[in-house]
């Protein structure tokens, strides 16, 4: 569960909500599958209007504060294993069941959006909705540590069970990681088991071609006197053979190159994952000890980003600009 205050919301609702030109720096998105994304609760709408118009339905005593929470977001899902043989209006189910959970848990008019990511390592759902308890803005009554062990309880009871799903160990002293430290594990056990599976292929490539070579070597030896021409038949599988031995040593070439790529490309990955813990771990410290540092850090890189996004548009409208005029001479 992660919780997010008005700055903050505008950057998920762009990763929740993308499209299959969204850039972001998750390596794990596949663009070309960000079309297989659906939705179980459509956003009606901008989050942070959203948000808006439903804290406008409250009665409020005081005002809102500016560092308040107005957003709670789970991510649901579970690994590989556990959607691999899973058939789609299966997997569809799930997740409705999972949504279902939380919309009559925490009442369907504060729901912002549940949506599917199928574009990604493993399926799973993003949901996102306005904590409000008792007719006020509250996540902190909502979401304590109580709380959030019965509700995952719940969750498993209601839903998880009837899938087979195992319950977590309760009262476990086991740390949460982050959203952010997920992805970086994500990525490096990913590469991997790339690693593992070029190393599984070349192992059973380079099989084939020993047995075959020895195949061969045999062969020949057995007919190193000049054939007779009723043995012409036995000739032609010999050269077949020896065919098939120089194609099998090619194959095993190429996967020897596809395994130093795939290493060369797991270290990158690994260093970017290394490097994005890091990150992760500097921006946690900044927070606990200077809050207000940790704001104005999070306001630069917004600024930085609509900067570079305004650059970008000026430029694409300069070259518009620049064919429309070509076009009219």
């Amino acid at each position: 569960m992660e919780k997010y205050k008005r700055q903050d919301v505008t950057p998920v609702e762009k990763e929740n909500e993308r499209d299959e030109n969204y850039q972001g720096s998750n390596p794990q998105i596949d663009c070309e599958r960000t079309s297989d994304n659906y939705h179980l609760i459509y956003p009606q709408g901008k989050y942070i209007d959203m948000i808006n118009k439903r804290l406008d339905t409250l009665t409020l005593k005081r005002k809102i504060r500016s560092d308040a929470i107005l957003m709670n977001s789970f991510v649901i899902g579970s690994d590989g294993e556990f959607f691999k043989d899973m058939r789609a209006w299966e997997q569809h189910a799930f997740f409705e069941n999972c949504a279902r959970f939380f919309m009559d848990k925490y009442g369907y008019e504060n729901m912002l959006s549940a949506v599917v990511h199928m574009d990604e390592t493993t399926p799973h759902l993003h949901l996102n909705f306005v904590p409000i308890n008792d007719g006020r803005l509250s996540s902190k009554s909502l979401f304590d540590r109580q709380k959030l062990a019965e509700l995952q309880t719940e969750l498993w009871e209601q839903v998880g069970k009837k899938y087979g799903l195992q319950r977590g160990k309760e009262n476990s002293q086991a740390t949460h990681i982050t959203a952010a430290e997920h992805k970086a594990k994500v990525i490096v056990q990913s590469a991997e088991q790339k690693r593992d599976e070029i190393d599984r292929q070349t192992e059973q490539k380079q099989a084939e071609l020993d047995g075959l070579t020895q195949t061969v070597e045999a062969v020949t030896q057995a007919t190193g006197k000049p054939i007779p021409k009723k043995k012409k038949q036995a000739a032609d599988e010999i050269t077949a053979l020896r065919a098939r031995n120089a194609v099998l040593e090619e194959e095993v070439k190429r996967a020897n190159k596809d395994r130093t790529d795939l290493f060369r490309e797991y270290t990158r990955e690994k260093r970017r994952a290394d490097e994005y813990e890091k990150t992760v771990k500097e921006v946690a410290e900044i927070k606990a000890i200077l809050p207000d540092g940790y704001t104005q850090l999070l306001q630069d890189v917004q600024d930085e980003k609509a900067a570079q996004y305004e650059q970008t548009r000026q430029q694409n409208l300069a070259r518009i600009h620049g064919r429309n005029k070509d076009f009219y001479m």
